[in-house]
């Protein structure tokens, strides 16, 4: 558990002094757009709308855990809603967030490569059905933002951790090839129908690297929909973001870079 709390906030034991909601409660509306309209005060978001695609993108760390989980140690834990309880603490306008598990349980991956497969599509058809789809619609509907935005949160998340994942573990290539074949499984062999309700997989999506900003040797990938970041209180457009043409995302890689060697020199 020291692993998934570090690398993605999850925790068996309470987190005391923060803002909290079951998330079963988020399927309601009413308590959906109560808790929407608390978060967007503390992200100073416009709307709903906003803190729906901030919720959506912290929620991705639940569904990056399992992935996790899975491939590195071939187990699949039980992140049903009835366990989860969703907090979030601010300090100095940073804002952490954690899930807690009322309930701990994982199930180990068969040995079988044949096993494993029908275990790894059930795995991740029941949790994309039964979890991360009955939340994001609920937060859907209590926006009126369409849920193709909330899903299009996630595919680049994935593709960020996973290069991440693959250096992490450089040496180990049984892990790797894990790490690979069921990153590819996800988004290339899960039924769209049977996992998300929806006619095409939101994770089968191309990643498009964008140019390097300060590292030469590093990418970063644009994102597959728009955080709305720009619409929390003095706030712009992402270098990453979709919806800024080549003139204008060049202009902010230069603003970006310029800010980031004026930092540097300040420090010096």
């Amino acid at each position: 558990m020291d692993e998934l709390q570090k690398k993605f906030g999850i925790r068996t034991d309470a987190v005391t002094g923060s803002y909290s909601i079951e998330l079963r409660l988020l399927l309601q509306d009413e308590e959906a757009k109560r808790f929407l309209d608390e978060y967007n005060v503390v992200i100073r978001g416009e709307d709903r709308a906003v803190a729906a695609v901030f919720c959506a993108g912290w929620l991705s760390k639940i569904a990056l855990a399992l992935q996790y989980a899975i491939s590195v140690w071939q187990i699949a834990p039980d992140f049903s809603i009835p366990y989860m309880t969703l907090h979030w603490t601010t300090n100095n306008h940073k804002t952490s967030y954690f899930i807690e598990m009322s309930h701990w349980q994982a199930v180990l991956a068969p040995e079988n490569e044949v096993d494993r497969r029908d275990w790894l599509e059930s795995v991740m058809e029941r949790f994309y059905f039964a979890t991360a789809r009955p939340l994001l619609e609920s937060l859907s509907a209590a926006s009126g933002l369409h849920t193709q935005q909330l899903w299009g949160q996630w595919p680049t998340r994935f593709y960020r951790e996973h290069q991440t994942w693959l250096e992490e573990q450089h040496n180990n290539e049984a892990i790797k090839n894990r790490l690979h074949e069921d990153y590819r499984f996800l988004r290339e062999e899960l039924d769209p129908e049977a996992a998300f309700a929806r006619k095409k997989n939101p994770f089968a999506v191309k990643i498009r690297p964008l140019p390097p900003l300060i590292d030469p040797d590093y990418r970063p990938p644009m994102k597959t929909a728009c955080c709305l970041y720009y619409r929390t209180e003095g706030s712009d457009y992402c270098y990453t973001c979709p919806r800024l043409n080549e003139q204008q995302r060049e202009v902010k890689r230069k603003e970006y870079i310029a800010m980031l060697q004026e930092n540097t020199h300040s420090c010096s």
